[in-house]
């Protein structure tokens, strides 16, 4: 029994590995459309699809959205980071992972929370307890940091406070 069961094991495991080096490839393509049908390419392969189900599935359901600057209707129901993404595709919006501002105003808050305005009109709420001397005039650099935070740093320094912007 035993001797029967490695050469079944070795040809279930084989199909594996391979899929697993398809995988890899396809989370390393940037466009999501051309991601997602590497994904389903691989389904596919394993599972086959019915004809009448394939149109669905080869047309995105972005792509009418992507032509057309998307409205309050087409947007409503889905979340934040995916209407998002739509509406940057739609109006050819690329993104950034920081800005570089003046500070026009700083307030502490009773709990010594900083709440910075700075000069392209946006305003930031302190998250964190951190202590960071800031003054009007002064250079900041706010930067996107992991699941979806923001970190703020002075331009001439390394200390960083987690800010949350609030308009």
């Amino acid at each position: 029994m035993k001797k029967l069961l490695l050469p079944l094991l070795f040809l279930f495991v084989q199909p594996a590995l391979a899929d697993e080096e398809t995988l890899t490839q396809c989370r390393q393509i940037d466009e999501i459309t051309e991601r997602v049908a590497c994904y389903d390419k691989i389904v596919d392969s394993h599972v086959p699809v019915d004809s009448s189900d394939s149109a669905e599935i080869s047309t995105p359901p972005e792509s009418a959205e992507s032509n057309t600057v998307p409205d309050s209707q087409s947007l409503f129901g889905k979340n934040d980071a995916e209407a998002k993404r739509i509406v940057e595709t739609s109006m050819a919006i690329k993104p950034i992972d920081q800005i570089e501002a003046k500070v026009t105003d700083v307030r502490k808050s009773a709990n010594k929370k900083l709440t910075v305005t700075l000069d392209n009109g946006q305003t930031w709420r302190q998250l964190d307890n951190r202590p960071m001397p800031l003054k009007s005039g002064e250079t900041v650099i706010v930067r996107k940091a992991s699941l979806g935070s923001f970190l703020m740093e002075k331009q001439s320094g390394s200390r960083s406070i987690r800010v949350k912007r609030v308009n």
